[in-house]
């Protein structure tokens, strides 16, 4: 392969542009054709040794960070070439970059050898990068952080984001070649493995320092070896005697851990029964019921969350990164959540009576006396509307002889709200989503009344609608197959059209009264599910809160990555960096002095090297990437309200039901068995 007049692209460290570097053999990753991923310098060290010392380090399959290596690398590190002011090329070296730190330490490659022979370079790229630490979970994306980890398949890439990773790839070379003036080439496409390797450059650099400094040590060890041994003879005995404790220690907690994974197995399958006729579980009607459920499923979740983040054969990628923020953040969020559940609490406990009574007279008010009046006022001319006196008269008698029932009723259940109150400030405990579930079953219990007045006028208004519709085509001379659900013509005698005709005119004159009744209980039971809704939107902002997101976008937007950018790099930054202050003078002195320095270049001397200076950075992740929960919910939300289906009910007069299972968007569909829990349980405790 020709690669005379290529131009080589070397991704280098900021770390090893300093005035404390020595020279030595860098150490990193080589793509095809010329692109050089520099992870380290290595000094003070021969080639040969080096290069075993790599091999030992690559073969080592104990080594925790060569896991981490191998699992996102598309290939075992190597020497790429040494960091020297006097270039020197080994004969058997397949590539060879030579380096040298310029006067404002910028790395400039001196000479570049294929197979032991140096070859022409037109220009030169250097993409310079922050080393990632992974132990801080920094790390480098070509696509934002996914945090939504409970899909199971991964959601194919939208247009907009494929068009921004190609926009990063072809930064990389459309930057270098419209700085030089050079003709455009295609997109690289060793963009993604490099960003593999500078996320495991970290590993790579420490793993290899950490064998130099074991080498070193075990060679001032090696004479003082057999005494010690000699003496650590008791010392084991002791550490095996102190064993034991651990393991009855170990013994207790699993059996303790199985007793409460399995009492939560339990009520998981109690919440989730299926109450016979109405065909819906416990959870599916209650607030309450659904929190304990989302705190159990959560309790499942969080081991294999914890194991998962435990285990170090994984690599600093996108999916161990998402788990971490998830499992810190609910744990955060229950936190917060016990600790506002209690002050909540502590309040509920301590004016019960004072709560009790203040709501037992806004509910009076607004769901008693004004329904009282409203079908007093039904009985007259309500807005000028000419009712039937008759079946008014019948409907708010009936309505009004079930709203005393129900005033009876919580006339019975007023002195033990303020018990109820104290036991739900109690339960704070558990966290202030519990309290907010709780006040949303007594709220669905208070307003029981409504929901039947509702349910009995949207029957009366629906049947009275279906009705009026057959007569309607019998009116016509029509009927309803109900085989091929079309209208077909239809030959009525004359005295079922007769007969139809009149219970037409009749309901049709009666419609407006039915239609006004029904339309007052469905605006009371629309209002009944907003403040629902309002109590499932507070659920939601405890429950799924993007807390330890926020803070790790405030405080180090590296470890929240939402795509790479590629800027221009000053070529005095590491200048400002190592001796700002001699730096600022000078150019203070430069500014003040008049006079200007030219210099020419002789005939006989070479022109000097061409390259192109580029910084990758991290893009912060948007703050629509991090709410994703809150769009997600918003969607269900709008899509169960704001659909056809809600609107066709209300005007057919069928029942509104409330959204269900709205607090479910960061947990898998199926749950892991006991057995698996327990096993995890046990590599917890082993680790």
């Amino acid at each position: 392969m020709n690669v005379n007049g290529s131009i080589p692209d070397i991704y280098w460290p900021y770390h090893l542009s300093s005035p404390k570097v020595r020279q030595g053999y860098l150490v990193g990753w080589h793509h095809q054709p010329l692109t050089f991923c520099v992870a380290a310098v290595i000094s003070d060290i021969e080639l040969d040794a080096l290069t075993r010392l790599i091999d030992q380090f690559c073969a080592d399959d104990m080594d925790t960070n060569l896991r981490l290596i191998r699992n996102v690398c598309h290939g075992p590190p190597s020497v790429l070439g040494e960091l020297a002011r006097t270039p020197h090329t080994p004969s058997n070296a397949p590539y060879w970059l030579n380096v040298d730190l310029s006067d404002k330490y910028l790395p400039i490659p001196t000479q570049l050898s294929v197979q032991g022979a140096p070859i022409r370079m037109q220009s030169y790229q250097l993409i310079f990068y922050e080393q990632p630490n992974p132990e801080r979970l920094q790390f480098f994306g070509l696509e934002p952080l996914p945090l939504d980890i409970s899909r199971r398949k991964k959601a194919p890439i939208s247009s907009t984001t494929e068009q921004v990773t190609r926009q990063n790839q072809a930064c990389l070379v459309h930057n270098g070649r419209d700085i030089l003036g050079m003709p455009q080439e295609e997109p690289p496409t060793h963009l993604a493995p490099v960003l593999a390797e500078i996320n495991s450059s970290f590993y790579l650099e420490q793993g290899i320092r950490a064998m130099l400094q074991q080498q070193e040590r075990q060679q001032r060890e090696s004479g003082a070896r057999d005494f010690w041994a000699f003496g650590r003879v008791p010392f084991m005995w002791l550490a095996w005697a102190m064993q034991w404790p651990r393991k009855v220690m170990v013994g207790l907690c699993l059996s303790l851990g199985c007793v409460v994974f399995a009492v939560v197995e339990m009520i998981l399958y109690v919440l989730a029964l299926r109450i016979p006729k109405l065909q819906v579980s416990f959870k599916d009607i209650s607030a309450a019921g659904q929190q304990i459920d989302l705190r159990l499923q959560q309790l499942y979740f969080w081991p294999r969350q914890y194991v998962m983040l435990r285990r170090r054969n994984w690599a600093n990628t996108a999916e161990a990164r998402a788990y971490y923020i998830n499992f810190y953040n609910s744990m955060w969020l229950v936190a917060n959540d016990i600790i506002i559940g209690v002050a909540v609490g502590s309040y509920l406990m301590g004016n019960c009576d004072q709560v009790s009574q203040r709501l037992h007279e806004t509910l009076k008010g607004y769901t008693v006396d004004s329904l009282t009046s409203m079908m007093y006022w039904f009985l007259k001319t309500p807005a000028g509307l000419k009712l039937n006196i008759e079946l008014g008269r019948f409907l708010s008698e009936l309505f009004l002889w079930l709203i005393q029932l129900w005033v009876e009723c919580m006339r019975a259940m007023e002195p033990w709200t303020a018990r109820i109150l104290w036991m739900i400030g109690y339960s704070g405990i558990f966290g202030v989503s519990m309290v907010i579930a709780l006040l949303s079953d007594m709220l669905a219990v208070l307003t029981m009344h409504l929901y039947c007045f509702y349910m009995v006028a949207a029957r009366i208004f629906n049947w009275q609608l279906v009705t009026v519709y057959a007569l309607f085509n019998l009116f016509r001379g029509k009927k309803r197959n109900m085989l091929r659900h079309r209208i077909d013509n239809c030959d009525y005698d004359l005295d079922q059209l007769l007969l139809g005709t009149c219970l037409f005119t009749l309901l049709t004159f009666l419609f407006p009264t039915v239609f006004l009744y029904y339309l007052t209980f469905a605006l009371g039971r629309i209002c009944v599910i907003f403040l629902q809704a309002i109590m499932e939107t507070l659920l939601a902002f405890f429950n799924h809160f993007p807390l330890f997101a926020i803070m790790l976008r405030v405080k180090d937007p590296d470890r929240v990555p939402g795509g790479i950018r590629f800027d221009v790099f000053p070529s005095d930054t590491f200048l400002y960096k190592h001796h700002w202050l001699r730096q600022t003078l000078h150019d203070l002195s430069t500014l003040n002095s008049s006079a200007k320095r030219v210099r020419f270049r002789l005939p006989d001397e070479k022109a000097p090297l061409r390259g192109t200076l580029l910084r990758i950075k991290n893009t912060p992740v948007p703050f629509g990437a991090i709410f994703f929960q809150y769009m997600l919910l918003w969607k269900r939300l709008s899509a169960h309200y704001f659909s056809s289906h809600v609107f066709r009910c209300f005007l057919y007069g069928e029942p509104i039901k409330p959204s269900p299972k709205l607090q479910y968007p960061m947990l898998p569909d199926t749950r892991p068995p006991l057995k698996t829990i327990l096993r995890m349980l046990r590599t917890m405790w082993n680790k």
